[in-house]
């Protein structure tokens, strides 16, 4: 088969254009470069939770690393001008695990994660004032009928700027 002199002109184009695209999918951008903060629970308490992230996309680790079998999970909750995590603990405490249901949550949640375990959850998060918390009511013990976490102070605060 032979092909007109202008086709050749225009296949060597769009392999080129192909070829183009192809490589610079398959190359790295330090622009747009996102690394996971990790953040980890061991004695009913979250570890590593930053103070400060920057508004926008966010993507998270979350390991449970208790030293027994036990269920916990990091749920991104809104907090509104002048509430705190006492506030969320407070709640916890006198409404059980039906309190979770007060707070805006923020995103998916990042589920029920059991002893050596973890999960990734991405949010894009806008500024404002922010907690992790966890309403799970397993025990040290094995049972599954104590307090939800949040209760004994699994709450862990942030600020989006």
């Amino acid at each position: 088969m032979r092909v007109p002199h202008g086709r050749w002109r225009w296949l060597a184009t769009a392999l080129a254009g192909v070829l183009l695209l192809v490589a610079s999918g398959c190359s790295k951008s330090d622009d747009n470069s996102t690394q996971a903060t990790t953040i980890f629970v061991q004695k009913f308490r979250y570890n590593g939770v930053p103070a400060t992230v920057t508004a926008g996309i966010n993507t998270f680790l979350f390991q449970n690393k208790e030293s027994f079998p036990i269920t916990h999970e990091m749920i991104p909750i809104a907090l509104a001008s002048g509430q705190t995590a006492q506030d969320v603990i407070d709640d916890a405490k006198a409404n059980g695990p039906e309190s979770e249901d007060s707070w805006l949550h923020i995103g998916g949640d990042f589920g029920a994660v059991d002893t050596g375990a973890g999960i990734v959850e991405i949010l894009n998060l806008p500024p404002g004032t922010y907690a992790f918390a966890c309403w799970q009511t397993g025990t040290q013990s094995g049972g599954e009928n104590g307090p939800p976490h949040a209760s004994i102070g699994m709450v862990a605060t942030f600020t989006v700027s």
